[in-house]
């Protein structure tokens, strides 16, 4: 019985012991899980919030409301990595700042503040760790139209109309079908919807891809075009303005973002008159015979000029910045005897030196060229004309001044009174390359500086690159266009590029060829003569295929189109001094004049000039009428005389030799 109750004392004991861990244990993980729940929570996991800053709501999984009032402008996910998780905990660091953080992976600073009625939000992405991760935000099109960004082979106007799969946004040679020479990191929509994305952002860009109705933004480096020589991480930080339509949208974000004005006007004779250029109808076949037979014919047949531009292939090798002598026997006698027939004569250049040239051994000697990665020797690219050749390191300021002194050593022996600057797109530097600057585009941007530092007091130079260059007084050249009727880079997307240029900043727009350049076939009279008025009041004329191939008929038009565009030159003068003042296009959609129109905000076939003038050229084969549609108001016919009310007036009949456009009648 002894034996036999101290076990069981035993057993009870055991068993309290047991019970009392048990209770201990139970109590001691309940408050080590809430514990844990209350660091995880300060560490920001994925307890679900909301951040609301100004009029908008940025949700628990990342998306976002952005509303004007209570209407929804813009829609959007932020984050769109399926593989990362995206709820998180939003930490408010005051009224106009939140803040989220996912440790050792990202963090997201949000920052809202208004300026003069317009609310504005910095969204700021930055990689804490990985080289590699890529950041993507994405947000709707829905029913808005959008604006802006590049030059494109196929232009269109608005963005949406077309698709652009995921590309890096850099200067490109569009003929490649990518993001096109003429770019800023701006967009506008028709909602009232500005974005800009800061520079040192490497950044990717899709719209409408695979007719997915969204726009996205995205931040990698890779080997190219972002080779990221300073070994940064990853940033995503752009800003998002909204106002109350795409007109007062644009003006602020031109103000606050752009910041750039041209400093001045190019040559006002270039506004004026012709450019008469080589390229077009003469390709790499010229002499010095051809040269002054042209010019002879241009006097012949009447025409007025600005200059005779000798293109491609002058040299002796592409790289050498001379005459040669077995094409041109005595380059300095012709260029004397083209100025005493009254014409200024400018010369192509371009920033390759072959390897077979003098200039390239000149410039690799003296490390003035791109270099390969980590090493003093010239990185070798290709380019049209070449498939190994160096290429001007145009950030470094010797290298510059070396360019410039064979410049002047044209000008000075030769008479030649400014140039036509190809290429500067970044798609032409090697693969792989040292440089002097992190961001790709500022190649783009010095050479642009160097082709304005060629001329700077007369300024009748042009190119064909733009990239936070909006500063610079000359003329910024369209891409090569075919000559097509169509929107594979023929003419219907001549209106669309003019008018992206003007709301990216650059105004001083010269037009491509007219007729464009012949490569795959010859313009017909019809679209020679289409192509010529719808040039016609645009800033400035350039021919190049010659009217006197055709007949009498293309003659007389073509000296009626160039005498009216010089009864405008005028009016184009005037406003290419107000851009200066308020960096408003010379060129301009007719949103400018009614912002909330959505006829005028989707028409990609007329434009104006300044506020009250609306050309709505013929663009299509065959056609002798066109619907035209003029903003609300009174608007004279210039062709019949009467007036017109604002909409649509179909069937406008447009013979071959007519050009439609209006003018607005002041109450």
């Amino acid at each position: 019985m002894g034996r036999t109750g101290g076990r069981v004392k035993i057993g009870v004991l055991v068993f309290v012991f047991l019970a009392v861990c048990v209770v201990v244990g139970v109590v001691t993980w309940h408050l080590t899980r809430r514990s844990y729940q209350n660091d995880a929570s300060a560490n920001l996991s994925p307890k679900k919030t909301e951040i609301r800053l100004g009029n908008s709501i940025i949700k628990e999984n990342l998306k976002v409301e952005m509303k004007r009032g209570t209407q929804n402008v813009l829609t959007g996910q932020l984050w769109s990595d399926h593989l990362r998780p995206n709820e998180v905990k939003w930490k408010k660091t005051g009224d106009k700042q939140g803040i989220a953080e996912w440790p050792r992976d990202r963090r997201l600073e949000l920052t809202f503040r208004e300026e003069g009625g317009i609310p504005c939000y910095q969204l700021n992405w930055q990689v804490t760790v990985g080289m590699e991760t890529v950041l993507t935000d994405c947000w709707d099109i829905g029913e808005a139209h959008w604006y802006g960004g590049y030059e494109d082979y196929y232009q269109p106007w608005p963005l949406e109309k077309s698709s652009k799969n995921m590309s890096a946004f850099v200067p490109h040679d569009s003929y490649q079908k990518h993001l096109g020479g003429v770019q800023e990191r701006y967009f506008i929509s028709s909602k009232g919807v500005g974005v800009y994305i800061e520079d040192d952002v490497p950044l990717f860009v899709s719209i409408n891809a695979s007719n997915d109705n969204r726009v996205c933004l995205q931040s990698k480096y890779e080997k190219y075009p972002y080779q990221n020589f300073r070994k940064r991480l990853p940033s995503l930080n752009y800003h998002i303005c909204v106002s109350t339509n795409i007109k007062l949208i644009h003006d602020y974000m031109i103000r606050t973002f752009i910041k750039l004005r041209p400093s001045g006007i190019p040559d006002e004779t270039m506004f004026r008159k012709p450019i008469w250029s080589t390229w077009a109808q003469y390709h790499k076949d010229i002499n010095q015979s051809f040269v002054i037979d042209f010019a002879d014919n241009i006097l012949m047949n009447n025409f007025t000029h600005s200059q005779l531009e000798i293109d491609d292939d002058w040299t002796p090798k592409y790289g050498d910045m001379d005459f040669n002598v077995k094409k041109f026997p005595n380059p300095k006698g012709m260029i004397k005897q083209l100025n005493d027939k009254g014409f200024r004569v400018t010369v192509w250049l371009h920033p390759f030196f072959n390897i077979d040239s003098q200039a390239f051994i000149e410039a690799a000697s003296k490390f003035y060229l791109i270099k390969e990665f980590d090493s003093l020797q010239p990185a070798l690219t290709s380019w049209w004309d070449g498939k190994l050749a160096g290429i001007i390191d145009a950030t470094n300021l010797e290298a510059v001044e070396w360019y410039l002194n064979k410049t002047k050593f044209l000008q000075d022996t030769y008479n030649i009174s400014s140039f036509k600057f190809d290429a500067g797109e970044v798609n032409w530097l090697p693969l792989v390359y040292s440089g002097n600057f992190d961001v790709p585009r500022e190649y783009t941007r010095q050479w642009a500086k160097l082709a304005y530092r060629s001329d700077t007091n007369v300024r009748h130079q042009e190119v064909r690159v733009g990239a936070r260059s909006q500063d610079l007084p000359i003329f910024v050249r369209m891409l090569d266009k075919d000559s097509n009727w169509d929107y594979t880079n023929g003419l219907k997307t001549l209106i669309p590029t003019a008018l992206t240029f003007g709301i990216l900043g650059y105004p001083f727009i010269l037009p491509d060829m007219i007729g464009g350049n012949a490569y795959h076939r010859h313009p017909e009279k019809e679209l020679y003569i289409r192509w010529m008025q719808a040039n016609t009041f645009l800033p400035s004329l350039q021919f190049s295929i010659v009217p006197w191939q055709y007949d009498d008929e293309v003659i007389n038009l073509t000296r009626h189109y160039i005498k009216l565009h010089d009864d405008y030159t005028d009016t184009i003068i005037r406003l290419a001094k107000e851009a200066v003042d308020t960096a408003a296009p010379i060129i301009r959609p007719l949103w400018w004049v009614a912002p909330t129109d959505e006829v005028a905000l989707t028409i990609d076939s007329e434009f104006l000039l300044g506020n009250d003038i609306l050309v709505a050229p013929v663009l299509d084969s065959g056609a002798r009428s066109r619907d035209v549609y003029l903003p609300e108001g009174q608007w004279k016919d210039e062709l019949r005389g009467d007036i017109k009310q604002g909409g649509w007036h179909r069937k406008y009949r447009a013979e071959l030799h007519e050009l439609p456009y209006f003018t607005r009648k002041m109450n």
